[in-house]
């Protein structure tokens, strides 16, 4: 519901009725309730449109943005080991058999960005997403 609404259905039930001698808000909550100021206040002094339209210009000029925050989506965790490994295990994201490892490799790294690595699989270069590889370390 809008503000005016609001304001029009608060205005309905805390409205005195003669014939039951108190309000429906009053009936229902054995009180009368609290309303904004506005609904008592007498009705606003009229302003020229010229005027007015000047004053809106001027309010929505000052208006300025919200930074926008990103609430849904957390930070991934990445180690540190794997920005400077040289080698790295690739998690295979398919449906394994008993005792079958979930990682290949150790594979060597070629390529890195923040959110991919390009690794030596099988005599092929392949760009997989950081998330599906680990950091391989290595004897000697």
């Amino acid at each position: 519901m809008d503000r005016g609404t609001t304001l029009v259905l608060l205005g309905i039930r805390t409205a005195y009725k003669e014939d039951l001698q108190s309000s429906t808000a009053e009936l229902v909550y054995g009180e009368p309730l609290r309303v904004p100021g506005e609904l008592l206040a007498s009705a606003s002094p009229k302003v020229e449109a010229s005027t007015f339209i000047q004053q809106l210009r001027r309010q929505m000029d000052q208006l300025r943005p919200t930074p926008t925050a990103r609430h849904s989506s957390p930070a991934t965790f990445v180690h540190e080991d794997l920005q400077d490994s040289p080698h790295v295990f690739l998690r295979q994201d398919t449906v394994r058999r008993a005792l079958q490892p979930p990682y290949s490799g150790p594979h060597q790294v070629i390529a890195r960005t923040d959110k991919t690595h390009t690794i030596f699989v099988r005599g092929r270069h392949v760009t997989v997403s950081t998330d599906r590889v680990k950091t391989a370390y290595l004897l000697g």
